[in-house]
C-alpha cells in the first residue's frame, strides 16, 4: 500500500513538473510573439477619418508593406467597427519608389475616379509617412507625377505628415503664420471607442502658453491651463485641479488625449501634466496605444 502512494505521488509530481515546464512554454511563446504595429486610415459614416493600427506581426520589405497597407485599406473587414474603406477597391499600385525618404507610388487611372480626393490624400500620406523611412509622399497616375486631384484644391508637390487629417481649414493668406497640430478627440463608433484627430492650425507668433491652452480648450474647455514650460523636449503644464475625478485622479482617456495633442507641437517629444505641483501621469507616453484592432 505505502508503495502505491508512493507510486503515485511521484507521479502527480511529474505531472505537475510537465504541467510547469509547458506553461512556461506557452507563456513564453505569448511574449515572443512578433509585433509590428502598421497604422492604416478609415472613416466612419460620418466621413471622419480614423487612424487604426493593426498588427503586421513581422517587417516586409518597404515595398511589399506599402502594397499590403493600400490593399487592407481598400477591405471591408472592419465594417463591423464601424470603419468603411477611404479607397477605392478598383485602386491598384502599378510601381512603388524610394529615393531619400521620398517615397513614390505610381497609381492605375482610377486614382481620379474617387470623389473623396482630399479623404484619398490625408488617408495615402498620414499612412506611408507614419514610417520612419519617409519624409514625403509623391503620388503618381500610370507613370505621369499628379499635381492636383479633383475636388480638392491641395498641391500635391509636398505631401508629409504635418498634412494630418481631417483637415478642414482653408488655404488663406494666415497659411504661413500658422502652424499645424492634431486635436484629438474621443468618438464612439459602433460601441467602440476611437482616439480621432483633427488638424488644425495656430498662429505661430503666440507664446507657448497661448498655443498650449488653445489647443487644451479644444480637448476639453474646462480644462485651464495656469503654466507651460517646454525644456530639452519635456513640454510641463501646470492645469487647474477642477479636472480631477472625484478619487484625486485625472481621467485615463482625458490624460491620452491632451498628451497626443500637445506631442503634436514642435519640439515636443513627451508630456509632463501637473496639478497643485504634481505629475499625475499614470502611464509613459509610449505606452500609450489607441485604436488598436486585433485581426
Amino acid at each position: 500500500m505505502k508503495k502505491k502512494i508512493g507510486v503515485i505521488s511521484v507521479l502527480i509530481i511529474c505531472l505537475t513538473f510537465v504541467s510547469y515546464i509547458y506553461l512556461q512554454k506557452d507563456t513564453e511563446s505569448e511574449k515572443n510573439t512578433d509585433v509590428y504595429l502598421r497604422t492604416m486610415v478609415f472613416k466612419d459614416k460620418d466621413n471622419e477619418l480614423i487612424p487604426i493600427s493593426v498588427n503586421f506581426h513581422s517587417q516586409v520589405e518597404l515595398e511589399e508593406e506599402v502594397r499590403n497597407c493600400i490593399d487592407f485599406m481598400k477591405s471591408k473587414e472592419l465594417m463591423s467597427y464601424g470603419l468603411y474603406p477611404v479607397l477605392s477597391e478598383d485602386l491598384e499600385v502599378e510601381s512603388v519608389d524610394v529615393k531619400d525618404k521620398l517615397l513614390t507610388i505610381n497609381f492605375n487611372d482610377q486614382l481620379y475616379s474617387n470623389q473623396d480626393a482630399l479623404d484619398i490624400i490625408e488617408a495615402l500620406t498620414f499612412t506611408m509617412t507614419d514610417n520612419q523611412d519617409i519624409r514625403q509622399l509623391k503620388l503618381q497616375i500610370q507613370g505621369e507625377d499628379v499635381s492636383y486631384l479633383p475636388n480638392s484644391t491641395i498641391p500635391l508637390s509636398s505631401l508629409t505628415h504635418e498634412l494630418g487629417l481631417n483637415n478642414f481649414e482653408e488655404t488663406s493668406q494666415l497659411l504661413h503664420q500658422t502652424i499645424p497640430v492634431m486635436v484629438y478627440h474621443q468618438k464612439i463608433i459602433n460601441q467602440y471607442s476611437y482616439y480621432v484627430p483633427t488638424t488644425m492650425r495656430i498662429d505661430e507668433n503666440e507664446s507657448l502658453k497661448s498655443q498650449v491652452q488653445t489647443i487644451l480648450s479644444y480637448v476639453q474647455s474646462k480644462i485651464h491651463l495656469l503654466d507651460a514650460k517646454l525644456e530639452n523636449g519635456l513640454l510641463t503644464i501646470n492645469i487647474d485641479s477642477n479636472v480631477l475625478l472625484d478619487n484625486e485622479k485625472i481621467d485615463q482617456n482625458l490624460e491620452d488625449l491632451i498628451v497626443l495633442s500637445l506631442s503634436s507641437l514642435k519640439d515636443v517629444k513627451d508630456v509632463e501634466i501637473k496639478i497643485n505641483g504634481e505629475d499625475v501621469r499614470t502611464k509613459q507616453s509610449s505606452q500609450i496605444e489607441y485604436n488598436y484592432i486585433k485581426i
